[in-house]
């Protein structure tokens, strides 16, 4: 779905498309335009980049979060889609006239608008805002409905925030998800904080806090048991060498697996297998 609506006076009040992505993009480039283009992920999740100077940004994108490119801008994105889920998307182009108007009639200085720009963030009220235009796009709704809502929007975008940000206590599922996978599709190797941190877009502090609060151990505590669990399970199903085993779970030497094995099973890998 595509299109725009527009004023009585015939400039575009909004535009409004949705999208729906199956795969990972490796590479987006979205030239500059003169309007506010706004993107709510409406459903589906995706670890997303976006180009800046040399350097790329980073986000989980999830279901009620919103991204913002400010006009004048042209954005490189690429992005993993997460799970099994399609990413799907309300795309709005909000243009400078909704803002000129509003501003018009509002008193105080001029907002610097270049801080709306942001790469993704949780928004209800724009994401509940993006499902109810498409529907009413469907159902017929004209010129005024459009211009209501642009004018609210740029109220919502305009209005004041607080400067306090709502301390996260623990890790989102998703976000959860995304580290656990990552540590079991890289098990035999070294894995950091720093590799689980930048998975979910956290500083290392602050993803190694969160998950020692939503899992009740710390990362490293995690990743040995995850290597623990698979080893027994491979000791068990398979006749594969326990040097190979240890190896694959990610354990350096043949000593460093039977020490670990022992401290947290009882008995040493060799034990283990032959047991009844």
């Amino acid at each position: 779905m595509t299109g725009g609506t527009t004023d009585a006076g015939g400039e575009a009040a909004l535009t409004l498309r949705t999208k729906t992505d199956v795969t990972d993009m490796p590479m987006l480039e979205v030239p500059r335009t003169d309007a506010f283009s706004i993107v709510a992920l409406v459903g589906g999740a995706c670890r997303i980049e976006s180009r800046a100077g040399r350097g790329w940004c980073k986000a989980i994108f999830t279901a009620g979060d919103v991204g913002i490119t400010v006009p004048g801008r042209a954005v490189a994105l690429r992005w993993r889609l997460l799970g099994d889920q399609p990413k799907r998307t309300v795309h709005i182009g909000l243009p400078m006239a909704a803002f000129d108007r509003y501003l018009a009639e509002e008193s105080g200085p001029s907002p610097d608008l270049r801080r709306l720009d942001v790469l993704a963030t949780p928004d209800p009220v724009i994401t509940a805002m993006a499902a109810s235009l498409v529907k009413a796009r469907a159902a017929g709704a004209g010129a005024l409905h459009a211009d209501c809502a642009a004018q609210y929007l740029v109220a919502h975008l305009l209005s004041p925030k607080s400067t306090e940000e709502p301390e996260l206590r623990v890790l989102g599922e998703r976000q959860l998800g995304v580290a656990i996978e990552y540590m079991r599709a890289n098990l035999a190797g070294r894995i950091t904080l720093e590799d689980l941190a930048r998975e979910v877009a956290l500083s290392r502090f602050h993803f190694l806090r969160l998950f020692s609060a939503t899992t009740g151990r710390s990362p490293v505590r995690y990743l040995t048991e995850l290597r623990i669990e698979t080893a027994r399970r491979q000791l068990s199903g398979t006749a594969e060498p326990i040097g190979r085993i240890g190896r694959q779970c990610g354990f350096p030497s043949a000593s460093h697996f039977a020490a670990t094995f022992a401290k947290h099973v009882g008995c040493t890998p060799t034990e283990y297998r032959i047991r009844p």
